[in-house]
């Protein structure tokens, strides 16, 4: 439910956040530029919501607004007696050691890269620093996360599963020299607590998509969460997903389109079939931000590049790439090697970023206003 309150109104924001504690809900206020500031209620607000009229009455309420889609927390549209209304896209803060802040979904494109999985100490921190030297180099270091798999989901049990801890500590290694926040992946609710004392931001992957324990798990830690969309998943499945994070009370997530199986990909040409209308559904439908992950729709470091740029089409509020530090390693880096693009490489897709907000973004954003399309 979101509420408009007249500001000033403390007593009457303190009446509604005692209201929704006891039903297990947790308010957020945003203030606005207005005479109004709004009252998020997050969470399952299903008993929250019989007191409506309660709440209607209070000092100072203007509106109060109920959300009709199924998924609540993060839909963009909301109905109240004035009619509808659409609900400000969120932005996502991970801050880092640096003192920088990294903000997802403001309309700047944000950098998450790094490893498929951290391995040695060299390669972590080799690619951590090419990182870094990428974003002082374009003036986007605010924009640079670094990523890494200390835990890997893998389809044959007897495939490299990542470093675990070990992998965490080479990740807080990169972050103590560079100062770059860093994600990485979650596979075990029982073990969430303990890697979110460490990351900076939580990643649920393609096969966790849907395991609801752990979705919970990471709702009800301070982290923000990367939750990529499950390959055989429709949109509502990965919305309702984001439902499962937003209920617990943690309503920092970035969605993450990464792909579907398909009957299409079984010609080697790519690994799985990139869903960019998923993307701007998203943007639409929801108030999270959005990425994409270009590597695992590819498969193959060659056409990375391509499916990267090809996703600015959709204005997603970022990519999650994996890179390699040095071509020679490709032989010895036990995961997904071939998707893996040489941060030489990258640095130059960056530039091709740079420019598409420069040049193109401009532009776009001016064709969908005129369509009266949300961005």
């Amino acid at each position: 439910m979101i509420i408009e309150v007249e500001k000033g109104r403390r007593a009457t924001i303190e009446q509604i956040r005692d209201l929704a504690a006891r039903f297990g809900n947790r308010v957020e206020i945003t203030e606005g530029d207005g005479f109004y500031c709004t009252v998020h209620v997050i969470g399952d607000t299903r008993e929250f919501a019989t007191r409506e009229g309660y709440i209607r009455d209070l000092p100072g309420v203007r509106k109060a607004f109920r959300i009709e889609s199924d998924h609540k927390n993060i839909a963009r549209v909301a109905r109240g007696e004035g009619g509808l209304v659409r609900r400000p896209r969120r932005v996502v803060e991970v801050p880092g050691l640096d003192g920088k802040v990294r903000r997802i979904g403001t309309g700047k494109h944000v950098f998450i890269v790094g490893p498929d999985s951290p391995q040695t100490m060299e390669q972590t921190l080799a690619i951590a620093r090419a990182a870094r030297s990428i974003g002082e180099r374009y003036g986007i270091l605010d924009r640079m996360i670094l990523r890494g798999g200390a835990f890997k989901p893998r389809t044959r049990p007897t495939d490299w599963r990542g470093l675990g801890m070990q992998g965490i500590a080479m990740l807080d290694a990169a972050r103590e020299e560079t100062g770059l926040p860093y994600a990485t992946e979650v596979m075990d609710h029982n073990l969430a607590p303990e890697i979110a004392e460490h990351a900076d931001m939580l990643q649920i992957g393609t096969r966790n998509a849907q395991n609801f324990d752990l979705l919970e798990a990471v709702g009800r830690l301070p982290r923000p969460v990367i939750l990529k969309r499950g390959f055989g998943n429709e949109a509502n499945e990965w919305f309702f997903a984001a439902e499962y994070v937003a209920n617990q009370g943690n309503l920092d997530i970035v969605l993450c389109e990464r792909g579907m199986k398909t009957l299409f990909t079984k010609g080697g040409y790519c690994r799985n079939q990139p869903d960019f209308n998923a993307i701007t559904h998203a943007r639409k439908t929801t108030i999270l931000p959005v990425i994409f992950d270009p590597s695992h729709v590819a498969g193959d470091h060659r056409i990375v590049p391509e499916n990267l740029v090809a996703s600015l089409g959709h204005l997603v509020d970022g990519t999650i790439t994996e890179t390699l530090h040095d071509e020679a390693f490709r032989k010895e880096q036990l995961c997904d090697a071939g998707q893996a693009l040489l941060m030489d490489h990258y640095a130059r897709v960056v530039e091709a970023v740079l420019a598409f907000e420069e040049h193109v973004r401009p532009h776009l954003e001016a064709v969908l206003a005129d369509l009266d399309v949300p961005v």
